[in-house]
């Protein structure tokens, strides 16, 4: 896997005058019969500062259909979460 932008480049941005929002999407499959991983207990235990947690299934996609199982949600129900 390669980076999208180097930590470096990361932190000339966060300074710079118009900052990324930084989105913490952690999710994981998880084997039946082990409980459901917790990303906003992953989040919770450490993150990039000004990090803002993103659930994967209930803020970042919509319900699954025929468009997938993760398809993107309106975009003013994303804005709105």
């Amino acid at each position: 896997m390669e980076a999208i932008i180097t930590a470096t480049e990361l932190a000339d941005d966060l300074t710079g005058p118009t900052p990324p929002v930084l989105l913490d999407v952690r999710w994981q499959l998880t084997p039946p019969g082990t409980p459901p991983f917790d990303g906003r207990a992953a989040y919770a235990a450490g993150h990039l500062p000004g990090a803002v947690y993103v659930h994967l299934d209930g803020e970042l996609a919509a319900p699954p259909g025929g468009n997938g199982r993760h398809p993107l949600p309106d975009l003013a129900v994303f804005g709105a979460a």
